[in-house]
Parts: C-alpha cells; sequence; structure tokens
C-alpha cells in the first residue's frame, strides 16, 4: 500500500513536473517571438533633434522637440519600447508593446495633460502606423512614422480623419536627423548585443568591449552579460 502511495506521488510530481516546464518553455517562446516583433522598431532607437510644425491654441507654430526611444525589460520577462519626448507639444511619451495573440502593436501615448490614449499599430510599407478611433466622435487619428537617408532622417506625421471618413487633415508634423549621425554614412555599423540594432554605446564583459543600442539594452545587459556574450557569439559562429 505505502509503496503503491510512493509510485503514485512520483506521476503526480513527474506530471506536474512535465507541465511546469512546458509552461516554462511557452513562456520562452513568447518572449523570443515578441522580442522579435518589436526589433521590428529597431531602426527608431536612439535620439532624435527633430523640428515641429502645426497648430498650437489655433495658431500655426515651428518648435524644436527630442524624441528619445530605448528599450525597457522588466523582471517579469516583459518586454517593450518606450518613447519620450522632450518640448513636444502634442504628446509627452508612449510605451509600446506588442500583442502575440492578436499579432499587433499596442500603443499607450500620453499626451501634454498626462492623458493616456491608446493605439494599435502596424508596419506597413516600411512605415509605422499608429491608429485610434475616439469612441464619441468617431474622429480617426492616425500617426505615422518613418525613418529616411539610410536610417538619418525621422519623420512622423499626426492626422486626422474626421467621423472616420473623407481625407485626413494635418494636426502636426515632425521631422529630423538622429543624434550623432550625418548623411555621409558608410562605415562598419556595430551591433547591439542585446537586441541586434545599431549599437552606439559601449559595455563590458571580461575584458572584451561589447556594443548597445541605448540605457535600456545597458541595464539589461549589466544584469546577466553571459546570458547576452553566450548568445551573440553563437550567432556569429
Amino acid at each position: 500500500m505505502l509503496r503503491d502511495l510512493f509510485m503514485s506521488l512520483a506521476v503526480v510530481a513527474g506530471i506536474i513536473g512535465a507541465h511546469s516546464t512546458s509552461r516554462a518553455a511557452d513562456a520562452k517562446a513568447d518572449a523570443e517571438q515578441t522580442k522579435a516583433a518589436l526589433q521590428e522598431l529597431a531602426e527608431f532607437i536612439g535620439q532624435w533633434n527633430g523640428n515641429g510644425e502645426g497648430a498650437v491654441e489655433g495658431k500655426k507654430a515651428l518648435w524644436k522637440e527630442t524624441w528619445s526611444w530605448s528599450w525597457k525589460f522588466n523582471k517579469d520577462g516583459d518586454q517593450a519600447i518606450q518613447l519620450e519626448i522632450k518640448d513636444g507639444k502634442f504628446f509627452s511619451k508612449a510605451v509600446v508593446k506588442y500583442d502575440l495573440e492578436k499579432k499587433v502593436y499596442l500603443i499607450t501615448a500620453a499626451d501634454q495633460d498626462g492623458a493616456d490614449q491608446a493605439f494599435g499599430g502596424k508596419i506597413a510599407k516600411g512605415k509605422f502606423i499608429l491608429e485610434r478611433t475616439d469612441a464619441k466622435t468617431k474622429d480617426l487619428y492616425r500617426i505615422t512614422v518613418n525613418t529616411a537617408a539610410e536610417g538619418v532622417r525621422f519623420v512622423g506625421l499626426y492626422e486626422k480623419v474626421s467621423g472616420g471618413k473623407g481625407l485626413p487633415s494635418t494636426i502636426y508634423k515632425v521631422s529630423g536627423n538622429k543624434d550623432g549621425e550625418s548623411f555621409a554614412g558608410g562605415g562598419k555599423k556595430n551591433e547591439c548585443v542585446v537586441t541586434g540594432g545599431l549599437g552606439t554605446m559601449t559595455v563590458s564583459y571580461m575584458g572584451k568591449t561589447f556594443y548597445v543600442c541605448c540605457s535600456g539594452c545597458k541595464d539589461e545587459f549589466n544584469e546577466n552579460p553571459k546570458k547576452y556574450v553566450d548568445a551573440y557569439e553563437k550567432k556569429k559562429k
């Protein structure tokens, strides 16, 4: 009887262990797919010094604003890309995540009053397109961002389609250059050891120098450098 009980407990433990292993594998696969989807936006990572143009309080205006994109890694394995907009007239920040089930980017953008606005996003013809529909007015708001000149230029357009029908009207647009880049381009590009994007700052491990694309990746690398160096070296073989 006791022997049968031990055997039954062992079987149950084995089932639980196998289930836990399966869930861990699924979570890892989901994290990798999420990261791959977010890597499609890697060209935006970095700081962009832009010139804004639009109507502010009913008057046409010109101003300068700075867009800073970076990766964000949470302890629970959640990944996102965050955007900080300095001196912007319409938005101050945003967080971009990816919904694996729906195959869509989810963006939460904060306006200048601190109110969050939820957009759905997709990549089409080399452009990142964000849209939301106002529940009351049915107005469609669209933000389109893309790079140009081999990743040196940045262009953003914010539009409104009244009632969700007809031609869009421009609310504001911004264009600028990537900080530290020139139109001359050329030369070898350094790769971020964490996300595979364009490496712009250095980190070190075991006496060797590697590159990361943003402060978020730098922090993530410093948390577990061996993990990323091993994966990076394996990929290079």
